[in-house]
């Protein structure tokens, strides 16, 4: 069974794939690169997934459980506060990316997917999910008193949103590949933090 591999081999496997799935169409990934990447041979892939399409899955399934699980559902909402949300999210977002760096590639492209092999099977996953209704939730219950009076509105809400997942795609790019540890968030939130002082200041009360 593939979940009862060693975590590290099990890692690469992933990565390899994450990396290959996310630059490339999915007629056009190759397990040949996949599995030279992950230095293992065709023969245990096929052993664990079968074939391509049962991986491509797989990882799809995998990695939309860790958003739900790592990401979404661990943020707190309790004081309704916009800005804190975002960064809660983004330091979530930053911890998964520099574990699987090519998440977020993979389900940009996926997006993107239009094979008759794999498009039926993606909406019929994404039919079963309820991250969609998690990521929802963490906005439904916003304090709006925060806001100035003239940004109570849902294009603020949007306009910071953009701001900040931006930036924190930024971050991504800038530090790929580099480990996560608790100073090192500290540090890469810096400029976060600073686009947030400015955001406060422009539409908060206080």
């Amino acid at each position: 069974m593939f979940e009862n591999l060693d975590p590290d081999k099990k890692e690469r496997i992933l990565n390899a794939a994450l990396a290959e799935f996310a630059h490339k169409e999915y007629a056009d990934a190759s397990t040949n690169n996949i599995v030279t990447t992950a230095q293992i041979s065709k023969g245990i892939l096929f052993r664990y997934f079968g074939n391509k399409k049962n991986l491509y899955l797989y990882l799809y399934k995998y990695v939309r459980n860790v958003i739900d699980n790592e990401i979404y559902s661990q943020v707190d909402t309790d004081k309704g506060d916009l800005i804190f949300i975002l960064k809660e999210l983004g330091i979530r977002k930053l911890e998964v990316y520099k574990r699987h760096p090519d998440v977020a590639g993979f389900i940009a492209q996926t997006k993107r997917e239009k094979s008759s092999e794999v498009y039926e099977d993606l909406m019929s996953i994404e039919r079963e999910r309820s991250s969609q209704l998690r990521e929802n939730y963490l906005f439904n219950n916003l304090d709006m008193t925060l806001f100035k009076p003239e940004f109570r509105n849902e294009n603020t809400i949007k306009l910071i949103r953009w701001t900040l997942d931006g930036c924190t795609k930024e971050l991504q790019e800038n530090y790929k590949g580099q480990d996560i540890q608790d100073p090192a968030i500290d540090e890469l939130l810096k400029d976060y933090d600073l686009y947030i002082d400015i955001i406060r200041q422009a539409f908060y009360c206080r």
